[in-house]
């Protein structure tokens, strides 16, 4: 896997004083924030750099994203700007501190993920540091750009044609064919008649909203297939109760009727059954339409997926909605603004206040 993080070209006095720090013997942190820059710019991994300097390959990240956000002044430590009280935590402590918020919690406490409270308990019994309190390990943490975020999850494509389909996707949406139009097609579904949580603000004396916990799927489902247009940055669909091979030729043909005969479409899809049957490929054979189909379980290369993301925040979460029809004007209602057809508003905020009073 690729190094993620990359330096950025350094500057002719930078090289100078890196090779001073480096040479540093009674300032071990200096020293070692050095070496891990330099080694960085002879294109070495992160993984190698940790292992040659003696720290985690998260930390070799934190190092590289500090000097390039503040240089030499970033990474570097001197003791006597530090305050003498009988609680000081110098910079190594507190860089040590974020090394090992930033190390496997598995490894050492035998959990799978840090809390505040336990790594202060740990750095109490590891005797880092003599006592500490919750705020102030997290404002260390906060400073350090040290935050908590929501693991991801990645999966390898099998198909043995990944490498061709990949290149051929990317070429596409990095140039424009002539005489020719970029979509991205796409199901979002299904969509069921059920309580979805989402975010919502909450002030002093007033409640999170509530939503309703029990539900039945008795409303039955529907598909929302749509379209991406990557030259004018519009979303479009059509809404249906199935996604047949019946269905996606409806919705191709419709897709095809709103863009002129001589322009070709270069659709990215993916391989799933009734998209590539016998009497959609020949369709598309009559009609100027070419398939760029995604590889299996490559469906992260199709853009559309990315609109999918805002239109279910927006659009789906929180909401409670009974009716597909309700459901269904909630979503065209978001696709009108975000295709800016209009204002963002659509209520004046006097109007609301006066109808709010009113059902008071």
């Amino acid at each position: 896997m690729k190094d993620t993080v990359k330096l950025r070209p350094l500057r002719p006095y930078e090289k100078i004083k890196l090779r001073r720090l480096k040479r540093q013997r009674r300032n071990a942190v200096n020293s070692r924030n050095a070496r891990i820059v330099m080694l960085a710019v002879g294109g070495r991994r992160h993984r190698v750099i940790a292992e040659m300097v003696g720290c985690s390959p998260q930390w070799v990240r934190q190092i590289m994203h500090r000097f390039n956000d503040h240089g030499i002044d970033g990474i570097s430590w001197y003791s006597w700007f530090q305050v003498r009280s009988a609680r000081v935590f110098t910079v190594d402590i507190c860089e040590h501190i974020a090394e090992i918020a930033l190390s496997s919690p598995i490894a050492l406490i035998g959990m799978t993920q840090w809390s505040v409270p336990k790594l202060r308990q740990y750095l109490i019994e590891q005797k880092i540091v003599a006592n500490i309190s919750i705020r102030w390990l997290g404002e260390i943490l906060r400073r350090y750009k040290v935050r908590l975020r929501r693991t991801k999850t990645w999966k390898e494509s099998t198909d043995p044609l990944f490498a061709q389909k990949y290149r051929a996707i990317r070429r596409l949406y990095q140039h424009r064919p002539a005489n020719g139009r970029r979509l991205c097609i796409d199901e979002f579904g299904p969509l069921n008649l059920q309580p979805r949580h989402g975010h919502c603000y909450k002030g002093t004396g007033k409640h999170v909203d509530r939503l309703r916990a029990t539900y039945n799927r008795k409303g039955g489902v529907r598909h929302f297939l749509a379209f991406y247009d990557l030259e004018t940055n519009r979303l479009y669909g059509r809404f249906t109760a199935h996604k047949t091979a019946r269905d996606i030729l409806s919705f191709l043909r419709w897709v095809r009727s709103r863009y002129p005969r001589w322009q070709k479409l270069h659709i990215v899809i993916d391989n799933y059954g009734s998209h590539i049957t016998h009497e959609v490929l020949e369709w598309a054979q009559d009609h100027k339409v070419r398939f760029y189909l995604t590889p299996t379980n490559g469906s992260w290369l199709n853009r559309i997926e990315s609109q999918f993301t805002a239109l279910k925040k927006f659009a789906l979460r929180p909401s409670d909605y009974r009716s597909h029809e309700e459901q269904q004007a909630a979503i065209e209602s978001y696709l009108t603004w975000r295709n800016r057809r209009r204002d963002l508003s659509i209520t004046a905020w006097n109007d609301y206040r006066r109808e709010t009073k009113r059902g008071a």
